[in-house]
């Protein structure tokens, strides 16, 4: 007999919503791990004790999880998705009768109450502090890349402007090292009793320079690297722990910023913030620069960085041999390049090391033909400042830790930015500005996050 149902959706029933979320369901085994109540004390301050009962942060926090764990890029559709879901409605603690909030209180709370706070970090980094007291993370190695998230910005609207840009960081630490090695240098020629050669130390100073600039979002960078796409972009600068791919920091950029830039102070942060004991770093050549060499070395962190063909070739060469102990180099006759002074690159705005033959030598010498120009007198070569952490990056770069950290990250870096992107909403934004793409890409990571950390403590 053909069975027809009898509509049965006014009956009165008794329901428990624990009933229907199965034991392994996702959620109820991030909410067996993560006690999500820690959010109120981060957010108490940005509430008022007096008026209107608001809706609870923690729900609201949890709901935009939500979002990024299923790969919903809405609100509008988040919004829809948690009413008609039981297991969203059981993770947020609402019944079939609650209210689902709004989606327009998300932006609201954003351009409101969440606005010029750190809110979203510290939830991220509270997480992270989760990991590493359950010793899923052990911090000693990171390794570290970028990926880029498409603007949502026509890379047709925009217009040429010049900016002024001031010396990075970086340059400034360098600068420094350039006053220290110059101080050391007057003292050697004041007791040899030399005068000081060449000229003035030159002063750091910004430059100008013409940009593209989007129109509909001013703060996405138009990129047009090789073998990428064209176009208005962010990037997401991410560190991974290898242990069990915790990320653990993530930070976003213009599209247009190098990824070497902001490298160096977000590993500082992981250690200084964090706490993460961290020994060794692994990156890819876009990494391989003096700076960034140095930088580590300032952490008294060891870089496994890939070493670009332009450094090997130029600190490499068949013709001469670097000796780290003794700062000087040696020319395949046997003769000694001494560090004699610095040299300021006016293109590059940065000082370099000098080091100089005696004429003598090269007066003598049988290859002085084939060795430097006959405009000169004698052999120089010119290197950054710091140069001899490169040159130990790329000796490193020849262990089989280096071939174990780059395996790590090909595998953890490239293969996260794939599930980032496929599963977790961070391949584009409906986002406009560098503060909601980095609130993007702190969802993005934590979802992932706590997936992997279901998984590892199981």
């Amino acid at each position: 007999m053909m069975g027809i149902n009898v509509a049965t959706q006014y009956r009165f029933v008794y329901v428990n919503l624990d009933d229907f979320v199965p034991q392994d369901h996702q959620l109820r085994q991030i909410n067996q791990i993560v006690d999500f109540s820690f959010i109120y004390n981060k957010v108490v301050h940005l509430y008022s004790p007096f008026g209107r009962r608001s809706i609870d942060p923690v729900l609201l926090i949890k709901m935009l999880l939500i979002g990024y764990l299923y790969g919903i890029d809405s609100e509008r559709k988040l919004e829809e998705e948690v009413r008609l879901n039981i297991a969203y409605r059981w993770f947020l603690g609402l019944d079939l009768e609650s209210a689902i909030p709004d989606h327009s209180t998300f932006s609201q709370n954003r351009r409101r109450r969440f606005k010029d706070t750190t809110t979203f970090q510290e939830i991220f980094d509270h997480v992270v502090r989760l990991c590493i007291e359950n010793g899923i993370v052990t911090g000693k190695v990171i390794v570290t890349d970028s990926t880029h998230i498409k603007a949502s910005a026509s890379s047709n609207n925009y217009s040429m402007v010049q900016i002024d840009k001031e010396p990075a960081e970086y340059l400034r630490d360098l600068e420094e090292e350039a006053k220290k090695l110059e101080m050391k240098m007057n003292e050697r020629r004041e007791q040899s009793g030399q005068k000081k050669p060449g000229k003035e130390r030159q002063q750091l100073q910004g430059e100008n320079k013409e940009v593209k600039r989007s129109c509909t979002d001013p703060d996405a960078g138009f990129m047009n690297r090789p073998g990428k796409p064209a176009g208005f972009h962010y990037l997401a600068h991410t560190s991974v722990d290898p242990t069990y791919g915790i990320i653990t920091d993530i930070f976003a950029t213009a599209g247009n910023l190098k990824d070497d830039a902001p490298f160096v102070s977000r590993i500082a942060r992981q250690k200084h913030d964090l706490m993460l004991p961290i020994e060794k770093v692994g990156a890819d050549r876009g990494y391989d620069y003096t700076h960034v060499h140095y930088g580590l070395h300032q952490l008294d962190v060891k870089g496994y960085i890939a070493p670009s063909a332009s450094r090997s070739s130029s600190e490499h060469g068949l013709a001469f041999e670097y000796d780290k102990n003794s700062d000087a180099y040696t020319c395949p006759q046997g003769h000694t390049l001494s560090f004699t002074h610095l040299t300021w690159e006016t293109k590059k705005k940065t000082y370099y090391k000098s080091y100089t033959a005696k004429t003598k030598h090269c007066n003598e010498c049988s290859l002085r033909s084939t060795c430097f120009s006959s405009k000169t007198n004698r052999r120089k070569i010119n290197k950054p400042i710091a140069h001899e952490l490169g040159i130990e990056n790329e000796e490193r770069s020849r262990t089989k830790e280096y071939k174990k950290i780059q395996k790590q990250r090909k595998v953890w870096c490239e293969g996260t930015f794939g599930w980032l992107k496929e599963k977790h909403n961070l391949r584009k934004t409906y986002k406009r500005g560098i503060v909601k793409i980095q609130e993007q890409c702190l969802f993005s990571a934590l979802a992932i996050n706590l997936k992997r950390m279901v998984k590892a403590l199981k």
